[in-house]
């Protein structure tokens, strides 16, 4: 294996997107996602950046790229038409000791970005080390088929359940099989057919009256059960 995957926090962050058509808005709208602080480069941008710009998710510098443009990110991802630029991009940013992504060239990256099925705190990522994108989109696209999105309010559960958990007396041993419990049980199912009786039911056949939607403090969801 080629790379080392791993997860990186960039809340707070500066990073630079250099490029600002179609592409550089989609490297830009993740960045955000991730709670990024973002600076696009470019001397023309596309709707999607200019969206962003309007909405004040980034700061846009309206002109070329140049040496000096990278000077305290933490990240860099360059989306360029001009390989001149994102060789350029790439080597101002392995001098700083930046990590720099290149779109469409790994040979000019220090990271790659894998395909991504987002289900809030559920994040399923695939990868080919980048010999075969095309592949990575369409395992990703069959990974949310099977996982939807109530995988992500089936995490959400399972955290509220354990913070609750860590604040009782209940012995370790005991707390391991719940969640082992939780975590091979059908919520999913249930959570997809908007069978909220169902989970409450389980929860507290599980770990006792106080262990309901409303009681772990899911209050958004427990509305959607009263009439």
């Amino acid at each position: 294996m080629r790379y080392y995957p791993v997860s990186i926090v960039l809340a707070g962050r500066k990073c630079v997107v250099v490029g600002a058509g179609a592409v550089a808005a989609r490297k830009a709208g993740a960045l955000i996602g991730a709670g990024a602080l973002v600076t696009v480069i470019g001397p023309a941008s596309g709707a999607g950046i200019a969206a962003l710009v309007k909405s004040g998710a980034v700061r846009l510098v309206k002109r070329r790229y140049k040496r000096g443009d990278l000077a305290g990110a933490f990240l860099v991802v360059s989306a360029s038409d001009s390989s001149a630029v994102n060789r350029a991009v790439f080597e101002e940013a392995s001098s700083l000791g930046i990590l720099i992504n290149c779109v469409d060239a790994p040979e000019l990256c220090n990271f790659i970005v894998p395909a991504v099925v987002d289900r809030g705190d559920l994040v399923i990522a695939v990868s080919t080390s980048a010999r075969f994108p095309a592949l990575a989109a369409r395992l990703r696209r069959e990974l949310e088929a099977v996982y939807g999105p109530e995988y992500g309010l089936f995490v959400d559960i399972i955290g509220a359940v354990r913070r609750k958990l860590l604040k009782s007396r209940m012995k370790r041993d005991k707390k391991e099989r719940v969640i082992n419990e939780l975590a091979g049980s059908r919520m999913p199912q249930w959570l997809a057919e908007r069978d909220l009786a169902g989970v409450d039911g389980f929860l507290m056949s599980l770990l006792g009256p106080g262990y309901t939607l409303r009681g772990l403090g899911m209050k958004a969801m427990s509305r959607d059960r009263e009439p």
